[in-house]
């Protein structure tokens, strides 16, 4: 349920705080909203999500933050990377965060001090300052946690001057990343990457296929670049196509909100072998993900844990410079599938995974399902009604 929906009571809402600079802010914030939902859904209580800068910012933040994401990563070799590492050290993520606080704080005070809510959730590394502040000058006394979405490479901006009353994170590699940066250890809280609720293994994989209209009989596999799309996946789809033919594979494409390459893709699905699907931006990944063989992706946080969920074993072949770079390794070292960056390397894998011998796929599924952590949501869910007024709300207890 989004938040003004599931206003049940007037008691203070707990509030989630986002941007949608790529899709993985919002949807690790609607999994722990939907989850909160889901383990008390008779509870009067209430949540809110908020995009920060769409609905508090002023020109030219408000018009500016999320297009301007997208926009970076189509152009290649991509300005974004340049900016991430000018941006990353102590100093320097504390001067964007300055930078940003005239275009927003005036709106978001208002705003937080209209809901007065119990509890701030922070998804996102920029809006950490500007809630502490806020809270601090409005008198409140609700906790402050910050749901880091990275699994690795983690931007100073998240942790500066460790101002958030609790972290919780994706891995162990970003809890030794917080306390190497002071944070103290009894404030971090490795609960995992929040995926949504249908991201888990098939019990039948040729049902879940034939589900989507998918031909049950044949390998599938299945292309993504995030939400915005774009990247290197013309190149890579360009230099794959005859190998598709080859193996017959069956082939879908999501371009996400990239709707010049979609376009491009549907012209050229002849290329490709017969029953090729391109998909512009979709609300049910899941599903796709839970009918294909492999993945092809980039190395996105969320894309990583949501295909392990699903046990769905990745070919990693980009990645954004800077935030992205430590995916890499966290892939390989857990098995859960093969980073192969250039075109020839894509070709050779895909043909060593899906060929006659069924052994390597099996042991990539077996790594993605053991590196999994469907359960984050619900995990992170619960770490938060632990933090509410015990008069207010009761945590349920780990299953």
């Amino acid at each position: 349920m989004s938040g003004t929906q599931a206003r049940k009571a007037e008691r203070a809402p707990i509030l989630f705080l986002f941007a949608d600079t790529g899709g993985g802010h919002r949807s690790a914030a609607a999994a722990i909203d939907a989850a909160l939902h889901r383990l008390n859904p008779d509870a009067a209580f209430a949540t809110e999500m908020i995009d920060v800068f769409a609905e508090c910012g002023v020109f030219p933040v408000r018009e500016g933050v999320s297009k301007s994401y997208g926009t970076l990563l189509k152009v290649q070799p991509s300005p974004y990377s340049a900016l991430f590492h000018l941006s990353n050290g102590r100093t320097r993520a504390r001067i964007v965060t300055e930078l940003s606080k005239p275009f927003v704080r005036g709106k978001f005070k208002e705003l937080v001090d209209r809901m007065r809510p119990s509890l701030i959730v922070s998804v996102h590394a920029i809006l950490n300052t500007i809630a502490r502040e806020t809270i601090d000058a409005i008198g409140l006394s609700s906790p402050l946690v910050t749901v880091i979405t990275d699994l690795v490479t983690i931007h100073h901006a998240w942790t500066s001057e460790a101002i958030s009353d609790q972290y919780v994170v994706a891995s162990p590699e970003a809890a030794r990343v917080c306390r190497v940066r002071g944070i103290p250890r009894s404030r971090i809280h490795d609960l995992g990457l929040p995926v949504g609720d249908g991201f888990s293994p098939p019990d039948d994989v040729a049902a879940a296929k034939r589900a989507i209209g998918l031909d049950p009989a044949r390998q599938t596999l299945l292309v993504m670049w995030g939400g915005e799309g774009g990247g290197r996946m013309r190149a890579i789809l360009r230099h794959i196509a005859g190998l598709t033919r080859e193996m017959n594979l069956q082939v879908v494409v999501i371009c996400g909100r990239d709707e010049v390459l979609r376009q491009w893709l549907v012209q050229r699905v002849p290329r490709y072998a017969p029953g090729a699907v391109v998909l512009g931006f979709v609300n049910n990944v899941a599903d796709y993900m839970r009918a294909a063989d492999v993945l092809l992706s980039k190395a996105g946080p969320g894309t990583i844990s949501e295909a392990a969920a699903c046990g769905l074993p990745i070919i990693v072949c980009d990645y954004i410079d800077g935030q992205e770079a430590g995916n890499l390794g966290f892939v390989e070292s857990r098995g859960a599938g093969v980073v192969a960056l250039e075109p020839d390397d894509v070709a050779v894998t895909l043909r060593h995974l899906l060929g006659p011998d069924p052994e390597p796929l099996q042991s990539l599924r077996a790594g993605a399902l053991a590196s999994a952590r469907p359960r984050a949501a619900e995990d992170i869910a619960r770490f938060l009604f632990s933090l509410l007024p015990k008069d207010e709300l009761v945590a349920p207890a780990a299953r």
